[in-house]
């Protein structure tokens, strides 16, 4: 038996019966579907979910220390040095107590408790007299940059007696880091201040930088979902 089948319109007919046209499926349902399934944006809504709050805690907490130093810099310099102390005697600590342990072996670990002991004595003096230890570090400092600058300065002559290379550079470092060093042994208390402002810079710019990670992670999510 012929089976009639044709189009008419938006029907169909089958045997003379007519069948309505079947729905077509909507697209737009399935997008969510699509995106949900994609790993790639699973993936980045995960990182988004775990590091955005994250960025957005540390730049807070960088911006407001940077603020305190700006507006706080002896305080600061007080409670930052209080800071190493303390860690310079935990990890002393740990030092000593791991040297003892590996002194009973042959070969022995009293390097390492002798270690250990100075960092101890260095983070009590830190604890105990926060502005001064501070000051022991510019001399620090002092000392390093003139030995960079002998360095540069022996480097610079055998430069010019071998007549190789720039050695005027290497001159002009050598008198820049002497004169740091001058200016430093007599404004000590400048230097300190000095560095506490870099440091505030150097805060300020890790909170600047994740503020744009969370920028550029916030786009590049958009981006995917759509």
């Amino acid at each position: 038996m012929a089976v009639l089948w044709y189009n008419a319109g938006d029907k169909r007919r089958i045997g003379g019966i007519a069948m309505p046209k079947p729905k077509s499926k909507n697209t737009k349902s399935t997008a969510p579907r699509r995106t949900s399934s994609n790993p790639m944006f699973a993936y980045i809504q995960n990182l988004y979910n775990r590091s955005a709050p994250l960025l957005i805690c540390e730049a807070a907490l960088l911006g407001f220390a940077a603020i305190l130093i700006v507006f706080r810099p002896v305080a600061m310099l007080s409670m930052m040095t209080f800071i190493v102390g303390v860690a310079l005697i935990l990890f002393g600590l740990y030092r000593t107590i791991s040297g003892f342990m590996v002194s009973r072996a042959p070969g022995g670990g009293w390097i390492d408790v002798i270690f250990g002991l100075v960092n101890i004595i260095l983070g009590v003096l830190f604890c105990a007299y926060p502005v001064d230890s501070f000051m022991g570090i510019v001399y620090v400092f002092i000392a390093l940059l003139l030995f960079k600058a002998i360095k540069a300065l022996i480097f610079a002559i055998n430069m010019a007696r071998a007549r190789v290379g720039h050695y005027v550079m290497d001159l002009t470092v050598a008198a820049v880091l002497f004169l740091l060093a001058i200016l430093l042994m007599f404004f000590p208390m400048v230097g300190a201040i000095t560095m506490i402002y870099i440091l505030a810079i150097i805060l300020l710019l890790y909170a600047a930088s994740d503020i744009y990670m969370f920028i550029e992670l916030f786009h590049l999510k958009n981006k995917i979902k759509e």
